[in-house]
């Protein structure tokens, strides 16, 4: 299955007391601090969990599978990659979405009343989206005498990341203290453990002293080392440090794992005479550039290619969007393609879009579950597209609310925060408006930093606000 990447991210606060819609077991305590399962509840046990209120959810099941209370110490579990690949500053990125997942993470630090510095505690839930039952119940503890160089936040014990393939994984911190022994001083310890969304644990590394206690983690590995250029990286679980080439300047992560490195003129100069070159981030290894690739039809009489410049986006870990810019009157709208990310082959020559921000190309980009159908919005309004012949559905007219999309369900609907219409379900195929404003309790404005609505791997879709409901796919007609 294609994996996609997409931003959604809810920054709402949750409690216990799930509550399942079909009766079933979804106690949050039915595993240990270990991961291992407990006897489970009888499952005529009474539970009682909020209401669903809302308006029925085209695409999705008319009512939850199961939901949590608002309010308490319980949330949602940051995101530091999508937060630094935004340009909002001081943007706290959360999400309740790990793969097929739903994630949970909750803060159970008790504040000492003489002001001293207290152990610190920390625990992260890992939920099956269809049932609502806990597949692994994850504790830290951190003494008060450890002194790293992490800030003793649940943000920085426990985070939403990839691992070594691209795939989601949570990242768990933990610390701890050696005594002192004869004349060996005492000294810290600091764990990085690594979580699939099913529970499993990937793989642990622990180090010793100050300088391991506040590491950053990509694609699992460690970074233990910055240089010019390149920085060396150290496998969480074992293995051999590799170096690894740093991404273009601000470029979004692009492609599983470490992923790839593009870089253009008017950052760094590769002397290939190309606009755009793009290389293995492992290797350093050049794989294409724009004189490999094949040209959208409207640039084919560009007798110069050094007058061609494109930049590279993201859209699934094997293939991203190689947006063109045009000559001319033109110069506002890129031509989009769908590129091969390791070779450079065009798949589809798509539509003409607006790419306001000429310095990042960030934007909204949103993949139906079989990666046929794309919307994309960038600077302007937004456009509906296929992936496999770049053929366009629709796009938004300039007298038209603006749509950012936020996710496609398999049933053909999209949901998109719509300018004054909140929260809004639309027909992927038409544009058709079937329901909007879905959301007036939830959350008072859907373009602020935190998005109400995720969906999981598997298509069910996480509604966060007050309080916290999923709900089930629609199977597509």
């Amino acid at each position: 299955m294609t994996k996609t990447r997409t931003f959604l991210v809810a920054g709402t606060i949750l409690s216990l007391g799930l509550v399942t819609a079909c009766g079933g077991d979804g106690d949050p305590e039915s595993t240990d601090a270990t991961g291992e399962a407990k006897p489970k509840a009888s499952s005529t046990t009474k539970r009682t969990g909020p209401a669903y209120e809302g308006a029925e959810l085209p695409g999705l099941s008319a009512e939850p599978v199961w939901r949590l209370k608002g309010a308490g110490p319980m949330g949602c579990a940051d995101d530091p990659a999508k937060a630094a690949a935004t340009e909002v500053v001081n943007f706290d990125a959360q999400t309740c979405v790990l793969g097929d997942a739903v994630v949970l993470t909750e803060d159970l630090t008790e504040s000492s009343q003489s002001g001293e510095e207290t152990e610190s505690r920390f625990r992260a839930r890992l939920h099956d989206p269809a049932t609502g039952e806990v597949r692994r119940t994850i504790d830290v503890t951190v003494p008060a005498e450890w002194r790293g160089e992490r800030e003793r936040t649940l943000d920085q014990f426990m985070q939403v990341s990839e691992w070594k393939d691209g795939s989601p994984a949570l990242l768990v911190v933990s610390g701890d203290v050696v005594e002192a022994d004869g004349l060996k001083k005492a000294s810290i310890t600091t764990t990085y453990t690594m979580y699939a969304p099913s529970g499993k644990e990937l793989g642990s590394s622990t180090l010793s002293g100050e300088d391991g206690s506040g590491l950053t983690v990509e694609a699992g590995h460690l970074l233990t080392k910055e240089e010019y250029k390149s920085d060396t990286y150290t496998p969480i679980g074992g293995g051999a440090p590799v170096e690894v080439r740093d991404r273009g300047l601000d470029q979004a992560p692009v492609g599983a794992g470490f992923g790839y490195r593009a870089v253009s003129t008017w950052s760094v100069v590769d002397g290939s005479g190309s606009r755009l070159s793009v290389s293995d981030r492992l290797t350093g290894k050049e794989l294409w550039n724009l004189e490999d690739v094949d040209r959208p039809v409207a640039l084919a009489d560009v007798e110069d290619s050094g007058d061609l410049e494109a930049r590279l986006l993201p859209l699934t870990d094997e293939q991203g969007i190689l947006a063109w810019e045009q000559p001319g009157d033109d110069a506002d709208d890129e031509i989009l393609t769908v590129v091969d990310l390791r070779t450079g082959r065009l798949i589809a020559e798509g539509p003409k879009q607006d790419l306001d921000e000429k310095s990042r190309g960030r934007g909204n980009t949103v993949l139906a579950p079989d990666g046929g159908t794309v919307v994309t919005r960038f600077g302007g309004g937004a456009v509906a597209w296929n992936t496999e012949t770049g053929a366009e559905l629709w796009r938004q007219e300039t007298d038209e609310h603006a749509i950012t999309p936020l996710g496609l369900t398999a049933g053909g609907v999209l949901y998109a925060s719509v300018d004054t219409m909140g929260l809004t379900a639309l027909e992927l195929k038409t544009k058709k408006v079937l329901a909007s404003d879905l959301a007036p309790d939830l959350i008072t404005d859907l373009t602020a930093d935190a998005e109400v609505l995720q969906f999981t791997t598997d298509g069910y879709a996480v509604l966060a606000g007050q309080d916290l409901f999923v709900f089930a796919p629609e199977a597509k007609q």
